[in-house]
C-alpha cells in the first residue's frame, strides 16, 4: 500500500532544501536554481498530490527544457539543467523559481 501522505511530506522535504539553496545560494537566479536542482531531482510525479502534478511536471520542463551538450568524443559535457541554467534569461529563472516557491506553500497548506 502506498503511503501518500509520506511521499507528499518527502516532496515537501525536498523543496524546501530547494528554498534554502534558492535563498541563501551564491550567485545569480540561474546559478541558485542548479544548486536547488540538486535538492528535488529526485521527486518524481507521483510524489505530489494530483492536483499539484501539472506544477511540478511544468517545473521539471523548464529545467531542463534544452537538453544534454557533449562533447565529441560522447561524453556529456553540460546537463540539461547547466544547458538550460545557461540559456535560460533571469526573468524566466524567476519565473522558474516562483513555482517551485508556490509549490512548496500549496503541499504545506495541503498536508
Amino acid at each position: 500500500m502506498i503511503d501518500h501522505n509520506n511521499m507528499h511530506s518527502y516532496a515537501h522535504e525536498k523543496l524546501f532544501e530547494a528554498l534554502h539553496a534558492l535563498a541563501l545560494g551564491s550567485g545569480d537566479i540561474r546559478s541558485r536554481l542548479e544548486i536547488a536542482f540538486t535538492s528535488f531531482y529526485v521527486l518524481e510525479k507521483h510524489h505530489f498530490p494530483q492536483k499539484f502534478q501539472e506544477d511540478w511536471e511544468w517545473i521539471m520542463k523548464e529545467m531542463t527544457k534544452f537538453g544534454s551538450v557533449y562533447r565529441a568524443d560522447g561524453r556529456e559535457w553540460r546537463s540539461p539543467v547547466q544547458h538550460t541554467m545557461k540559456r535560460i534569461r533571469n526573468k524566466t529563472g524567476v519565473k522558474i523559481a516562483e513555482k517551485i516557491f508556490e509549490l512548496f506553500w500549496e503541499l504545506d497548506r495541503n498536508t
